[in-house]
């Protein structure tokens, strides 16, 4: 794995037959009054990341691909997205994050009517498709504050295993989540550290692609801060463990990012560290 950059295609990938299916996933900001996210503890019994905690997401559906999102979407164009990602149909990754967020925290993400949340179980059990509520509202959907900061496959072995694209956004002012009761049981808001201080302590069980993300955002001091980072970007760095539960991530500016031990893993993030 060691030579593979963060656009490595999809089906270049490894894998042991277990197909690996696009996914977008969710990390809510908020000022409260200090910088916080959103987390999310799955049931016990779900068959992937049972009983950890993590950001709201999913896989993407074949609505969030659908040709309508040219005309019911703004803020990000096809092409616009398929350069970020230098992937092709790359919106809907986008579309997917707005929707999942919707199904299992009940929030719309982007400045959009809150009153898309009250069709969330609808949504979730495939009784209406995202793009026809859109349409139907007569006001597109505003992609504009979400902020691709890194990519995460799955690793082998794995029941399922997902290319997910991890985005940020700012949480809708006034609204408060509540989790889906479904593959969520809580959702609540904390600060970064706190959360790290939570997992160290062996009250929360992450893997890396979260670890690695509240590790990087508990150096930001607000929302406006994260997200005027994520909207310039930066060059992606590849993620490494030691294990992939019970140590913290490893960036390339970290001691002992190369030490004996560690492994490069197929995490890329490129939301700057603010203290360089």
């Amino acid at each position: 794995m060691a030579g593979y950059d963060a656009w490595v295609p999809v089906g270049d990938l490894p894998t042991d037959g277990v197909a690996i299916r696009p996914a977008a996933t969710v990390v809510l900001v908020d000022d409260r009054p200090d910088l916080q996210v959103l987390v999310l503890k799955r049931r016990d019994a779900s068959v992937f990341v049972g009983g950890h905690t993590v950001f709201p997401g999913g896989a993407v559906d074949p609505d969030d691909r659908d040709p309508a999102w040219s005309s019911l979407a703004t803020g990000v164009t096809a092409e616009e997205a398929d350069g970020a990602l230098r992937v092709s149909d790359a919106r809907a990754f986008w579309i997917a994050a707005v929707r999942e967020t919707i199904e299992e925290v009940g929030l719309v993400v982007g400045e959009h009517n809150q009153d898309l949340a009250g069709h969330r179980h609808a949504l979730d059990r495939g009784e209406v498709r995202l793009s026809e509520l859109v349409a139907t509202s007569g006001r597109p959907l505003d992609l504009s504050g979400l902020h691709a900061i890194s990519r995460w496959v799955t690793p082998m072995p794995s029941p399922r295993r997902y290319d997910t694209y991890f985005f940020v956004a700012r949480a809708p002012r006034g609204s408060e989540p509540s989790a889906d009761g479904s593959e969520a049981v809580e959702a609540r808001w904390t600060t970064p550290a706190g959360a790290l201080e939570g997992w160290r302590e062996g009250e929360l069980t992450m893997i890396s692609p979260t670890l690695a993300t509240l590790q990087r955002l508990a150096h930001y001091q607000s929302a406006d801060q994260v997200l005027d980072a994520a909207a310039r970007g930066g060059s992606p760095q590849r993620v490494r463990v030691i294990d992939e539960h019970a140590t913290p991530a490893l960036f390339p500016d970290d001691p002992g990012y190369r030490d004996p031990g560690t492994r490069p893993v197929l995490g890329w993030t490129w939301l700057p560290d603010p203290r360089r």
